[in-house]
């Protein structure tokens, strides 16, 4: 199946669908018809960090949003979506349990919108075994990228950073680019096996490569190193506080103008951009997995209306879990006859790919035995005007 999502969508069509739809339902009581099958709705789960030490509630907001659009025009053949989002708490255990509710209990047929700390680890074995696919809406672990029943339609940090590389050296031309990967377990081995691949691939080779950074630590030593190294562009991982922090470090050195400074879309937010400002340390870069929310670009007029309309905040995030569901509806519009756990997954398992406008690849799925469908960033810069969108696409092979 392949598909591609028309902008060119009124209101007045869905205002008709939707007569269509009534009268129907008014024909079938009238002829004493009772298909309950047919009425009941269909069940979409969601497991998220909504609360604790980084919650992500506008992810399965803006999935909310989404159905009830849907569900507002008619629903899926009349059928309406009851998405039933959990909170984990970003504890393993509360995700585990809430994911064997929705599938056990509420019989849910697929996952949409989630963004967690801890789900994918905790649940992954669960969706294999129980044959349901899971659209996160946000990636955050790397076992969301690891499974054969959950795809993120976000980059994830691997894959972003990637972007984030192959940015500094094939658009903006820096030839001395030093990768700074602050150390997590689990990811700096993933990091490395990226630097090489870039390296290969683009001839470049990096003269500094900085693992000795952990989370809380001071950024000096390595912006020193840096420094010495003479890199003219330095690519870091970071959220929001580290960001800052390691920008201010740059300034304190006397390095803003010695370097392109690159960092992930984690960075890329208001309050950050804000923050620069204050600090006056502008210029940095960030990657936007989306077409970058802080654009006029028209195909996002859909997202922010929707999204405005049920008072869900306009984020990079809230992008992932629109993307998601939006992706979910089109295949469940496309599934001929009933639609149940084992009609969406095999759906999802003979999906060619569908274009979603704030994508910048096609989105796919298939037997793959993991899936990182989204390798594809748009790069913004902090100024004193805003994010501002930089360049093209950047496509990690």
């Amino acid at each position: 199946m392949t598909s591609r999502f028309n902008r060119g969508r009124s209101l007045l069509a869905l205002a008709a669908l939707s007569s269509l739809l009534l009268a129907g339902c008014a024909q079938s009581a009238a002829s004493g018809s009772d298909d309950s099958a047919s009425a009941e709705p269909i069940k979409v789960g969601a497991v998220s960090s909504i609360t604790g030490p980084a919650p992500f509630p506008e992810v399965p907001g803006a999935a909310q949003a989404v159905f009830d659009r849907v569900n507002a025009a008619g629903g899926i053949n009349g059928r309406q979506i009851e998405y039933i989002s959990e909170d984990d708490g970003a504890d393993p255990a509360q995700a585990s349990q809430a994911a064997r509710r929705l599938v056990d209990e509420e019989g849910v047929v697929a996952f949409a919108g989630a963004a967690s700390l801890v789900e994918c680890s905790a649940n992954a074995a669960l969706y294999a075994k129980s044959g349901v696919v899971s659209l996160s809406g946000t990636g955050v672990e790397p076992a969301c990228f690891e499974s054969e029943n959950i795809a993120p339609v976000n980059n994830g940090t691997i894959q972003g950073y990637a972007s984030l590389l192959y940015f500094a050296s094939e658009t903006l031309e820096d030839e001395r680019v030093c990768p700074v990967i602050l150390n997590s377990a689990g990811l700096t081995e993933p990091y490395l096996e990226l630097i090489d691949k870039w390296e290969k691939d683009t001839g470049s080779k990096a003269p500094h490569v900085d693992t000795s950074v952990t989370l809380g630590d001071d950024p000096t030593p390595a912006v020193l190193a840096v420094r010495d190294a003479k890199c003219d562009a330095v690519v870091f991982n970071a959220n929001e506080p580290v960001a800052v922090a390691f920008m201010n470090t740059v300034k304190q050195q006397g390095l803003l103008d010695a370097a392109d400074w690159l960092t992930l879309t984690s960075a890329y937010s208001e309050s950050v951009l804000d923050t620069l400002k204050k600090q006056d340390t502008l210029g940095m870069y960030a990657n936007s997995e989306f077409l970058p929310f802080t654009s006029d670009d028209p195909e996002l007029d859909d997202w922010r209306e929707t999204l405005t309309d049920a008072d869900v905040p306009l984020t990079s995030l809230s992008e992932g879990g629109y993307v998601s569901a939006e992706i979910l509806v089109s295949v469940l519009e496309g599934i001929e006859g009933d639609i149940t756990r084992e009609s969406v997954t095999q759906a999802f398992r003979e999906l060619d790919e569908i274009e979603h406008p704030l994508m910048g690849m096609p989105f796919t799925f298939g037997e793959a035995k993991a899936h990182n469908p989204n390798r594809a960033s748009q790069m913004v810069q902090a100024t004193a005007d805003g994010w501002e969108t930089v360049g093209d696409w950047v496509r990690v092979p």
